[in-house]
């Protein structure tokens, strides 16, 4: 398809390379303050200030950390660019957290501070919550605090919300945002979401948006325009934020190093909120750990490295040759934690810093 001119004032937002070659959306800035304006209204309120910890890259940091400050003149604080500095804010001012999945570990430790605010909401969004979210809800509860999650994605936007509490799960029920539709399952049945707004975004190469979106999140009806998230329908995992598609990770490394045959397993991750194990066979005893993270840091690139290594003796196939990941248990002894390698060999025991 032919690509139109680009329209003033239209900014492009690009989906990760690790699922693929990377593409871009472009939205126009009329859909960057609507989405502003409906979240302001039905899940932040007003705030004084924006204390943001995602990158402006990203959709999300852009959103509430550049467009929100910027439509409603308000301070912003920047602090994104280096995560292991604690973020420092105005006292005495209602604030908003922009976060990342890897952003709650801070905001625990800052508890005390985050309590003494008038009022305070954290906003979340680009991968799941870790127990160090509801940790702070926990912590914050009797005080004029509130955690508010969004579900969406770079090629939709925010298409729903739901509000955290410290005693909710996977299975508390999303609602859609007032300007979104979508086609639920019926009763029990799980389908992939499909949904259409005004804020759907225009993919490059194209002269407009969609009129629906299929999403890659299989959901089930939960009532009148609420549905849980029952997983995602490929084989696409967020680490902090980082798109990774697995299945391409198994390709690269089968590309990079012949004769290693490797099998990534997702993990929920403490932290980042998602992850993944890479599980590999070595046949021909070419590799040990030690000398595979710079082959794998290198192979992969930009990608998020496994959180760990674990060597086996074969990888369990199907008769059709698929592996058997049921039957890949984690025998003692042979999982080499990131962490323990990176005291070795100065390797990161990181999967990804938080960006687009």
């Amino acid at each position: 398809m032919t690509a139109r001119p680009v329209r003033e004032g239209e900014i492009p937002f690009a989906t990760s390379g690790h699922t693929g070659e990377p593409v871009r959306w472009w939205r126009t800035r009329e859909q960057l303050r609507a989405e502003v304006e409906l979240i302001a209204a039905t899940a932040i309120g007003e705030v004084g200030q924006v204390i943001s910890l995602a990158p402006p890259e990203h959709l999300f940091g852009r959103l509430f950390g550049v467009e929100l400050p910027r439509r409603y003149g308000i301070e912003v604080h920047n602090a994104w660019q280096d995560p292991v500095i604690p973020p420092t804010w105005r006292p005495g001012v209602p604030a908003l957290f922009v976060c990342l999945p890897a952003s709650w570990v801070v905001l625990r430790s800052l508890a005390p501070r985050i309590a003494e605010l008038p009022r305070a909401v954290a906003l979340h969004s680009a991968g799941p919550t870790t127990a160090h979210t509801r940790q702070l809800v926990s912590a914050l509860r009797g005080h004029p605090f509130r955690a508010v999650e969004l579900f969406g994605s770079t090629e939709t936007g925010a298409v729903a919300s739901r509000e955290i509490a410290a005693d909710a799960d996977d299975q508390q029920p999303w609602r859609l945002l007032p300007d979104v539709r979508a086609e639920l399952p019926d009763g029990q049945d799980e389908r992939r979401l499909t949904v259409s707004s005004p804020r759907l975004a225009r993919r490059d190469g194209h002269r407009a948006p969609p009129r629906t979106w299929q999403m890659g999140d299989l959901v089930r009806a939960a009532g009148e325009r609420r549905f849980t998230f029952v997983g995602r329908a490929s084989r696409l995992i967020k680490v902090n934020g980082l798109r990774c598609d697995l299945g391409r990770v198994e390709q690269t490394v089968a590309t990079a190093l012949p004769g290693l045959e490797a099998v990534c397993l997702p993990k929920r991750d403490a932290v980042r909120g998602e992850h993944y194990e890479l599980v590999y066979a070595d046949p021909r005893g070419e590799f040990d750990s030690r000398s595979l993270w710079p082959l794998l840091r290198r192979a992969l690139g930009g990608t998020p490295l496994p959180r760990s290594l674990r060597r086996v003796p074969r990888i369990p196939r199907s008769s059709t040759g698929k592996p058997l990941t049921h039957l890949l248990g984690k025998p003692a002894g042979t999982a080499v934690a990131a962490s323990r390698v990176a005291a070795t060999t100065g390797e990161p025991a990181r999967g990804g810093e938080p960006r687009a």
